[in-house]
């Protein structure tokens, strides 16, 4: 039997979906502060660009149509050790494709970042544009196998979801208070350097 696609909820750098919300909120958060144009400070309460400020910096969840989820079923060839116990290596048989082509929206990078909580045993798919495919290639006389194998992928990518939703909404709350003091040092700075062009005589 062969898997579609790769380990979803993975990174092989070890990158956490933590990791990237805490690098969100802090240097990527003043990054963007900083680089407002002086106009938007001129028009605009630091209310009004914490808000602008949030809604860009928010991330958008993975949401998953298992609904709408497609299914396919191919012909196919696959290798299987030789059952005989002659040393000839695998044999090509014929087969099965099953898959499940799944809609989803929200941001596709978060089908590569580990959750928090995660466990040694994270679903595969292939991620294709807006979709994911799960499915799995076995021997013709697999189908049951194959059957219980997508329905377990896609319990498992359910769970992963809620755990990622778990982690965003938190981050994605806290943004505006989190880019206010940002957007105060800025303002403070703008202020200063406005002063220093009058005494200058500008």
């Amino acid at each position: 039997m062969a898997v579609v696609g790769e380990l979803l909820f993975y990174h092989r750098n070890g990158v956490d979906l933590d990791d990237i919300l805490r690098h969100n909120s802090t240097k990527n958060l003043r990054d963007v502060v900083d680089g407002l144009a002086e106009k938007i400070f001129q028009e605009s309460s630091d209310e009004e660009i914490a808000d602008k400020v949030a809604s860009e910096m928010r991330i958008e969840p993975l949401e998953v149509d298992f609904d709408g989820a497609v299914p396919k079923v191919e012909e196919t060839q696959v290798e299987i050790r030789d059952a005989y116990g002659f040393d000839r290596g695998p044999i090509r048989v014929a087969g099965l494709r099953a898959t499940k082509t799944i809609p989803f929206k929200g941001d596709a990078n978060l089908w590569h970042l580990r959750t928090n909580p995660f466990d040694m045993n994270p679903p595969h798919g292939e991620v294709r544009g807006k979709y994911l495919v799960v499915g799995i290639e076995v021997s013709a006389q697999q189908g049951d196998q194959a059957a219980q194998y997508i329905d377990g992928a896609i319990k498992s990518i359910s769970e992963y979801v809620k755990r990622q939703r778990a982690q965003i909404e938190p981050y994605n709350e806290s943004l505006k208070k989190a880019a206010l003091p940002f957007i105060q040092q800025r303002r403070s700075r703008l202020c200063n350097a406005a002063d220093l062009l009058k005494k200058l005589g500008g």
